[in-house]
């Protein structure tokens, strides 16, 4: 080969770089937009941060869906046009689950008798809803709220018609449940606060039950969490 063909071929491999180092570079700027919108400008890395900087912006809120109580009726809760209550402590469970949703029924339980021994002020809900739509139905719910003395006039259990409609208020509300391949579910054992129109305006651990009510309280009576 030729100096001129060794020069033309050169010429051809730098050329033809080009076009490729534009696509790395086009692609680690659509990397670096999508991590910039998801972590929130990069401020959250894991899931619970986002969340966590979703609901601080007031940006979750739980989508209206068909519900059914432990009388198969539909319960009056949060975006309702006369909602019964202006904050809800909102907890997802399923019955047959052996741990962590007992531990959060004791839990409520306790914020029941708490509840109903205050004097009279700014209502305040406890509601848990199971996931598991194919297992528990008003039946299951009626047997669940005897055992766990719930008072329908401070705790309503309920849950979706559908899968579909229990998978649209977890989303919307950024809970995640995932199938543990026994029968049974993983899940976060989170206490949500709600405002009236259903929006997250707190998320409290188990061991934090008692913040959750104080900040329920609080919300209710001047209409901010904490």
């Amino acid at each position: 080969m030729g100096e001129a063909d060794t020069g033309r071929a050169k010429h051809a491999r730098r050329h033809g770089a080009w076009p490729s180092a534009l696509l790395c570079l086009a692609l680690l700027i659509a990397l670096a937009c999508g991590l910039n919108r998801w972590t929130h400008g990069f401020e959250a890395w894991t899931f619970e941060g986002r969340r966590e900087l979703q609901w601080r912006a007031g940006e979750l809120r739980a989508q209206p869906v068909d519900l059914r109580d432990s009388n198969a009726r539909k319960p009056q809760l949060w975006g309702e046009q006369e909602g019964v209550s202006a904050a809800y402590l909102v907890d997802f469970v399923y019955l047959r689950c052996a741990s962590v949703c007992r531990a959060l029924g004791s839990e409520f339980q306790r914020l029941q008798g708490e509840l109903a021994a205050a004097p009279p002020g700014p209502p305040v809900r406890l509601v848990s809803i199971s996931f598991d739509v194919a297992h528990d139905d008003a039946g299951a719910l009626a047997r669940y709220a005897a055992e766990q003395r719930a008072d329908a006039r401070l705790w309503t259990l309920a849950v979706p018609r559908s899968a579909a409609d229990a998978q649209t208020l977890l989303r919307s509300l950024g809970v995640i449940v995932v199938p543990d391949g026994e029968g049974g579910y993983v899940h976060n054992g989170d206490i949500h606060l709600l405002d009236a129109r259903g929006t997250l305006r707190g998320v409290f651990t188990l061991d934090q039950a008692e913040q959750a009510l104080q900040a329920a309280r609080r919300l209710a009576g001047v209409g901010q969490a904490r």
